[in-house]
Formats: structure tokens, sequence, C-alpha cells
């Protein structure tokens, strides 16, 4: 499935009805390209692939192979709204996002079991107060709108939201070899390193249905990572690792 052939044809058109009928194959082109990313990624694993028509919701499920960050999955949902009369508004989105929860805790994980969430609901139009609404459903959970002509702001947010776990890690990691250091203890931070530099991989990955790819090798990413938790003003420069 071609995304940005259907983004042209959305883009081309302004009959209103075929504009909404290309929302849903936006939707699923959009998933197409990400699946892609995540199979081409050894150290990534895709566990589920859904499309739920009734709902208009798709869940992509995976996990990271390395041991730090195989405790959870992560999931990026995708829900698609056809809704012609108006505009969707603050209480349909948490009414959305309550039912994606329900769902994943009824059919995705039966018991409680952790795993990170991103919500993203493209639409035809929305209110203005959904703009300024608070994007984080819970801790490791973030939802995330769009129109489809502003679908690069959902590949956008979806780099961002790695980031946040990128710099979340190599933060953590930068401070407990700080408080070694200060003891006069020279630890080893091989195995953070490697976690750091799965979650670039994907975050850069997913750049590249935005721009082409700069081909970068393991040795690459491992520097990266590397640098990372050496200094932590690389951490300012991180949008210069995912160019």
């Amino acid at each position: 499935m071609d995304l940005e052939k259907f983004l042209d044809e959305y883009y081309s058109t302004e009959d209103e009805n075929e504009r909404i009928e290309l929302i849903a194959v936006i939707a699923k082109a959009l998933k197409y390209d990400i699946v892609t990313i995540l199979n081409n990624i050894d150290d990534v694993k895709v566990k589920d692939v859904i499309t739920d028509p009734k709902r208009k919701i798709i869940f992509i499920k995976f996990y990271f192979t390395h041991q730090y960050l195989a405790a959870k999955d992560f999931i990026i949902a995708i829900k698609f709204s056809t809704q012609k009369s108006k505009p969707i508004v603050p209480a349909q989105i948490e009414k959305y996002i309550n039912k994606i929860k329900g769902w994943i805790a009824d059919k995705l994980y039966r018991k409680q079991y952790p795993y990170d969430l991103t919500y993203i609901i493209i639409g035809p139009k929305f209110t203005k107060g959904v703009s300024t609404m608070r994007r984080m459903i819970e801790d490791g959970k973030y939802f995330y709108t769009a129109t489809p002509d502003k679908i690069i702001e959902v590949i956008e947010n979806l780099i961002e939201y790695f980031k946040a776990r990128i710099t979340a890690f190599a933060e953590k990691l930068a401070e407990t070899k700080k408080q070694l250091e200060s003891r006069g203890i020279q630890g080893r931070f091989d195995q953070g390193i490697e976690a750091i530099k799965q979650l670039l991989k994907v975050a850069h990955k997913l750049k590249g249905i935005i721009t082409k790819i700069r081909q970068l090798t393991e040795r690459d990413y491992y520097e990266i990572a590397a640098k990372l938790i050496e200094d932590e003003s690389y951490l300012d420069d991180l949008d210069l690792f995912l160019r």
C-alpha cells in the first residue's frame, strides 16, 4: 500500500465524501509502513497486527529483544474516524481512549500486563479544544490526533515518543554512571547502551517514512547510544542523530 499515493489523492480532491472514504485507506497504509519498518529491525519482534473494521481500530503490538526493554510490550494503536456531520470534540476523544484501553484489557491482556501505548486518532476534523488536551493518558501511554493532511505530524509524534524513551533511559544510565564514578567505581554499561541502541533504531527508521533514511551501521547506532550516556549535552542534540 502506497501512503504517498493515497495522500496525493486526498489532497487533490475537494469532495468531502471522497476524502472521508480515503481516511480508512490512509490509516491502513500507515499501518503497513510502520509494520514493514518494525519487521525490518532485527531487535524488534512484531507480536500482533489486528484490524477491527467495526471499531475502526488498528493495533500493532511489538517488543524489543533486549532484556532491559523486554519486560513490557509496546502498542501503536491507530483509530480512524469517518464522522461526517461535525468535528470531533474532546469528549469523543476521551470516549475513544477509554474504549481502546478497555479493548486492550479484554482482547490483548486478559491479565494485567505492563505495556506502553501510543494512540493515534485520525479524523476528518477536530475542534480547537482537542489541540489543547493533555496528551498523556497515564504513565507510558500517550495519544495524538491528526487529520490526513497533517499525517506527517503523526510520524513526528511517534518519533518524539521514542525520543522521550531514549532520553529517559540515557539520563538514568548517565546518573548511575556518575554515582559509581564518584565512588571510584568504573561500571560497565554495555547492556544499557545496547538497549538505547534498539530504541534509537526504531525512532530513526520511523523517520524514514518522512525522509530517505541515511544508512547507519550497527557500529554507528552503538556509538550514538554510548555518547548519550557519556555526555548529557548529546541529549540536547538527539535530533541530529535522527536526521
